[in-house]
């Protein structure tokens, strides 16, 4: 299994520096001096040990040790004064020695370039592709995006195309799993493409009080529902946040707005959802290296439930980052309130998680992690949790 590992590293590696040459090549020839560089490329290794109390999130949990091995490689090849690509790639083995389906994956990789059209305007550009085989609802997932970004002395505007591709590989996975679980394994009726476009405008944006707002229309395709399906889940949906950022000193912001989403569904039964509420974030750094941030919203996601068309969410969540050379600690904390459009359910999903790095010698660390996790259906009364705890060294070269 390392042995297929560290092939399929080093086949991508290969690839994406033959990539990354060719653009290389090209930007020579238009641009000219200075040639070519390539800029914070690393290789990195990690292993890691540690229990999962409930990988697959089932009510009736079913623990188990592990072992980790991780490898991957990211860079940046600065190809002129004016255009870079960049790269970054990551698998990771997992054995769960006492669960039915022992052997988990998976595998992540991103190309992406930044083009400066002007002193005050860029362009970024990327793809993605990630494979999950850890989740019981394992799945292929496809992104990609372009960003136009313009900045000046007084706004900040923006126009971002994104799409985002999910193919369930569940089958593939389950293997021995016990199918009563809390969150039903899905199959390719859940598969889907998200296609769209947001636009943002930020004005006064050095000013104590700098005014913003943001609109996106995206179109969502279910495209493996049956023919004339019973639920319906493919829809367009449009949202908008207009606020104010609150700029205190340079340690201080505070952006306040309220969202509207609205998500019109193809489904005959259930034709369209629509909410209002609150969106805030905060960043605090208060000094000797401690950073503060939180975050409320609502949105609208893809749905987690067999019969839900999509999920009404709204997240609190806090976190928390300190630098004290040469430890690095963490800590996060969230809740999700879910209530699945079309389905009478009521989800209050509690996430929390924390963690400490040591820092060995200029790129070694050893690290602790945990997280947990509880999971309450108020009008069924059913719920699980879920605790993990892992510990690794992690080496970049």
């Amino acid at each position: 299994m390392v042995a297929r590992l560290l092939l399929r590293s080093h086949i991508l590696v290969a690839a994406t520096i033959l990539m990354a040459g060719a653009n290389c090549a090209a930007a020579q020839e238009a641009v000219g001096p200075p040639l070519p560089v390539f800029k914070d490329v690393k290789t990195f290794v990690g292993t890691e040990v540690g229990y999962d109390s409930n990988l697959d999130n089932r009510v009736a949990a079913r623990g188990s040790p592990y072992e980790m091995l991780q490898m991957g490689s990211s860079g940046t090849l600065q190809a002129s004064s004016t255009a870079a690509y960049n790269w970054y790639l990551r698998g990771r083995e997992y054995w769960y020695n006492e669960l039915d389906t022992s052997h988990r994956y998976d595998f992540d990789i991103a190309l992406g370039a930044r083009f400066d059209v002007s002193s005050d305007m860029a362009v970024k550009t990327g793809v993605s592709y990630y494979r999950d085989k850890i989740s019981i609802n394992s799945a292929d997932i496809y992104k990609a995006y372009a960003d136009l970004v313009k900045e000046s002395e007084v706004f900040r505007a923006r126009l971002k195309l994104d799409s985002r591709t999910e193919l369930s590989t569940a089958s593939e996975n389950q293997g021995a799993l016990d199918t009563d679980v809390f969150e039903v394994a899905r199959g390719k009726a859940f598969d889907y493409s998200k296609n769209g476009v947001t636009a943002s405008l930020l004005m006064l944006r050095k000013q104590i009080l700098a005014p913003f707002i943001i609109a996106n229309y995206s179109d969502i395709d279910y495209f493996h529902q049956a023919s004339s399906p019973a639920i319906n889940r493919s829809a367009r949906e449009a949202w908008g946040v207009a606020g104010i950022r609150i700029t205190l000193s340079s340690d201080l912001q505070i952006d306040l707005g309220m969202r509207h989403t609205h998500r019109q569904f193809e489904d005959q039964a259930f034709s369209e959802f629509s909410s209002s509420y609150f969106d805030g974030r905060l960043t605090w750094k208060l000094g000797n290296g401690l950073t503060a941030q939180g975050t409320v919203e609502r949105q609208i996601k893809e749905p987690t439930t067999s019969f839900g068309l999509a999920d009404d969410v709204i997240t609190y969540e806090v976190r928390l980052d300190k630098k004290l050379d040469p430890w690095t600690f963490y800590g996060r904390a969230f809740l999700d309130h879910v209530r699945p459009i079309g389905e009478n359910f009521d989800y209050f999903k509690y996430n929390w998680a924390g963690g400490a790095a040591y820092e060995l010698r200029k790129d070694t660390e050893i690290y602790a992690e945990y997280s947990g996790k509880f999971v309450n259906e108020k009008v069924t009364s059913e719920s699980y949790d879920r605790t993990r705890v892992g510990a690794g060294i992690r080496v970049k070269f």
